[in-house]
């Protein structure tokens, strides 16, 4: 039986427990369960899909700073954490199987017309400790910079008045992108030779890069479609985005080691939003179909998300994957505050190893104006 236990410790350590390594996220989006391909109307839009910049109202609109953090939630474990032990071994027990998350980053950029530019700096760390017979830790850290560009084109006939957004339209989109990540991605024992040396070092630098940190530079490219019927204050979105095509391989100059950053894959999402504005009162229903090229539970795939808001204050909650997520949004002007609380999956089968967040969202000296 020995061998059979030896199949699987492999194959489990050929197994990461890390999602698809989105560049960045809406806040709002994952709010609303990330079922946001096609609603997708706030800072984010190259990040969804380019098409929606086909129906952006505005001559320009400029979005300087739009910071976010986001972490693990441990309201939701306090008891775990009570009695914290010093020594290794316990908290390797205590952590064991507990997805530990932090991010923080920066988007700032601009629309003009239905042109696109968002500026890219963001950090994330993700690891999880599993295998308690014999310790794996999933290792997961990047640090992005970079800028996407990208361009919403009407198709046809139709148009949308770009003041009112009456009518209807199709858009095509495209955009390219253009990304420095340095990191690691790799899947370690614990007791092993490359954690242990990590131990010894004195600088936080030193043991990133005994882990195996490297720098990559990736060229991508994403593509959409998105058709949009406005009558009245009721308006319906449905988007198809092709996002990664064929992947976006990150090249590691050097590396006789072939020690790598984590790639992004080629995705392609189903987006249908609809709703409607009273001024007063406002709602949006959305829902997304994901990974439409990739095998996977199709219980995994599904996201739906709900908005509602006044002047000044929006609701979101939403369904990802079956987990859930809700929060809200302060909208005054030139300040957005968001903040709320989201769970992803983050194993390979639907509700198979759930992680809870936290997000917080600021965006300050947002305007647009018409030429």
């Amino acid at each position: 039986m020995k061998w059979l236990g030896l199949i699987y410790l492999i194959s489990s350590s050929l197994c990461f427990a890390f999602d698809n390594p989105y560049l960045m996220r809406s806040p709002r989006g994952l709010l609303m369960g990330d079922a946001f391909t096609a609603v997708n109307d706030d800072d984010y839009t190259l990040f969804y899909n380019p098409a929606s910049l086909g129906r952006h109202k505005r001559d320009f609109t400029f979005y300087p700073f739009n910071g976010h953090i986001s972490g693990t939630n441990v309201l939701n474990d306090m008891d775990k954490f009570e009695n914290f032990p010093d020594e290794p071994v316990g908290v390797a027990k205590v952590l064991m199987d507990y997805p530990a998350h932090a991010s923080a980053g920066i988007a700032p950029g601009f629309k003009l017309f239905n042109v696109g530019v968002s500026f890219l700096s963001n950090e994330s760390f993700d690891v999880l400790l599993r295998n308690k017979a014999h310790p794996m830790m999933d290792l997961d850290i990047r640090s992005d910079r970079g800028v996407l560009m990208g361009i919403g084109i009407p198709l046809g006939p139709g148009r949308l008045n770009r003041r009112t957004l009456s009518g209807s339209q199709t858009s095509l989109g495209v955009s390219a992108k253009y990304i420095e990540r340095t990191g690691v991605r790799d899947t370690l024992a614990l007791a092993g030779p490359t954690v242990i040396d990590s131990l010894g070092k004195d600088e936080m630098s030193e043991v990133l890069d005994s882990l195996g940190r490297v720098k990559g530079i990736g060229w991508g490219f994403d593509a959409g479609l998105e058709h949009v019927v406005k009558s009245g204050n009721s308006q319906v979105v449905l988007g198809l985005a092709a996002m990664d095509i064929t992947g976006t391989e990150f090249k590691v100059d050097k590396n006789s080691n072939n020690l790598k950053v984590a790639d992004s894959r080629n995705q392609v999402n189903l987006g249908l939003a609809g709703g409607q504005d009273y001024k007063f009162f406002h709602y949006i229903l959305s829902a997304d179909v994901r990974a439409l090229n990739e095998e996977m539970d199709f219980g995994k795939r599904l996201r739906f998300g709900a908005q509602v808001g006044i002047p000044g204050f929006k609701f979101m909650a939403g369904v990802n994957s079956g987990y859930y997520s809700y929060g809200a949004m302060l909208d005054l002007a030139m300040l957005k505050l968001t903040a709320g609380f989201y769970e992803v999956e983050l194993g390979s089968k639907y509700k198979q190893n759930k992680s809870s967040r936290f997000i917080l969202y600021l965006s300050l000296f947002d305007f647009s104006f018409d030429a």
